[in-house]
């Protein structure tokens, strides 16, 4: 069995490769060819245990993780654990990898699926809300799908804004990032907003004038009491597209709005349609897009890890 550790996978594979993959699963979602159940929650205190299984006829895989907020004053990931990868026909374990390294990577390519189907092909720039490891990667794969010339980024903690700096200026070189003192101005100064943070309350302030034909990401908030986006997003968009069915039922971003009017049940689609051609979103007026990940991304990104790790001699062989 193969153990790939954070280091064996951070930049094993170029973005536009992950990306690839987080779309393969959704081609193959749509033709009913992966069987993944909801996933399972644990929560206590500020803790989150996530358990999330998935498989195809050539592969299974089940990854467990902590999200722990806290873990950001540690120097630790907030994101934390391990997935096991299988054969599809034996059951075999094929490998076991770094959840943390693997979900930075995938979470950044679903995310940068909203930008890819929801922006124009000509934005050059990008603001992103947050400093953590999750808003690092999803500014590396906005650029990774847009010719991004500069980032700008709006963060509480100089600390963290010195290491988002470093992790994307070591996979998106040449790209400026500019911080902002506000998300204010923020706003005046890109028309593509992504939001990584666990908040439980807006994280922009909700001025139509500020928001109107822009494109709006959510990545950070993944339980019902959590909502990154303000109203006149939802509101000004009249849609909302979700990367996975779990999105509708799990988070604030989609029940608020839905339960206040915003939206119908019938405005909030998967992104799927997008991938598969089925749907072409109009991207010259406001669009919103929430991503909470799925145990799909998972599998596809795990096997496209795996089969490079073992074409590259990269990791660890272990027996059980």
């Amino acid at each position: 069995m193969l153990v790939l550790n954070q280091n064996d996978l951070i930049g094993l594979l170029p973005p536009l490769a992950v990306v690839d993959a987080v779309e393969a699963a959704l081609r193959a979602h749509s033709t009913g060819g992966i069987v993944a159940p909801a996933r399972l929650h644990l929560h206590w205190d500020d803790h989150t245990l996530l358990a999330m299984p998935a498989a195809t006829k050539t592969a299974a895989a089940v990854k467990v993780v902590s999200v722990v907020p806290s873990n950001a004053s540690r120097n630790l990931p907030v994101t934390i654990g391990a997935m096991l990868l299988s054969d599809g026909t034996t059951g075999a374990p094929l490998a076991i990898l770094n959840s943390s390294a693997l979900t930075a990577q995938r979470t950044g390519a679903v995310g940068s699926l909203g930008v890819k189907y929801l922006t124009p092909t000509n934005i050059h720039s990008v603001g992103i809300v947050g400093c953590g490891t999750q808003a690092a990667w999803q500014a590396i794969y906005a650029c990774a799908v847009r010719p991004i010339e500069e980032i700008f980024v709006y963060s509480r903690s100089t600390s963290s804004l010195e290491r988002f700096a470093e992790v994307v200026n070591r996979h998106a070189r040449g790209v400026k990032i500019t911080a902002c003192r506000s998300t204010h101005e923020l706003l005046e100064r890109t028309t593509l907003i992504v939001t990584a943070t666990t908040s439980s309350e807006p994280v922009i302030p909700d001025e139509p004038s500020l928001l109107e034909n822009k494109h709006f990401i959510s990545v950070g908030s993944f339980r019902p009491t959590m909502q990154e986006l303000p109203s006149s997003v939802y509101r000004l968009a009249g849609q909302l597209a979700v990367d996975s069915e779990h999105a509708i039922h799990e988070v604030g971003d989609v029940i608020n709005p839905v339960k206040a009017g915003l939206l119908r049940d019938s405005d909030v689609f998967f992104i799927g349609e997008c991938v598969t051609g089925k749907r072409v979103v109009d991207t010259s007026r406001t669009t919103a897009y929430k991503s909470v990940g799925a145990a799909m991304y998972d599998l596809f990104v795990a096997e496209a890890f795996y089969r490079a790790a073992k074409t590259r001699g990269v990791g660890t062989e272990v027996a059980l």
